[in-house]
């Protein structure tokens, strides 16, 4: 932030009119440059006595202890804001990962609960005749017909 664009939110400051990132880089600026802090520290003077001047207040003895707590006041704000933002971005997370362990859970529950189905009768016909002629002399084949006759006993 430059020094004119910090000078120009000094009254929107002192009145609290800056939003979450003007304040923060106000602050920011305010606290390494003294000659924006001086100016502040007029204005804040001079606003403030005029305001309470206003009000029929009395006048405050000590306008640089009152500065002081303005600005720690703002950057406890600051602070308290983005300790708040954490804390809605790690509930999120822990909300997201709930769900995707939950899931998971509900997934694996229903896959282990459903029933595995065993064929006994099928309408499929396996075309033996193709495989006898093309398996003849091929151990495949007579593999396959010791598979065939001990499933016809089995299933009997």
């Amino acid at each position: 932030m430059t020094c004119l664009r910090a000078q120009s939110l000094i009254t929107p400051f002192i009145n609290d009119k800056l939003n979450m990132k003007e304040l923060e880089e106000f602050i920011d600026h305010i606290s390494s440059c003294s000659e924006c802090k001086e100016e502040l520290e007029v204005y804040f003077a001079l606003l403030t006595a005029m305001k309470q001047l206003d009000e029929d207040k009395n006048l405050s003895d000590n306008y640089s202890m009152e500065l002081s707590d303005k600005l720690e006041k703002a950057e406890d704000k600051i602070i308290h804001q983005k300790l708040t933002f954490f804390k809605k971005c790690g509930a999120l997370i822990m909300i997201i990962i709930t769900v995707t362990i939950f899931s998971n859970i509900v997934y694996k529950k229903y896959d282990l609960i459903e029933d595995k189905a065993v064929v006994t009768n099928s309408t499929f016909k396996l075309r033996y005749n193709y495989f006898e002629s093309r398996y003849r002399y091929n151990k495949m084949g007579e593999e396959l017909e010791k598979y065939l006759e001990w499933e016809a006993k089995n299933t009997k």
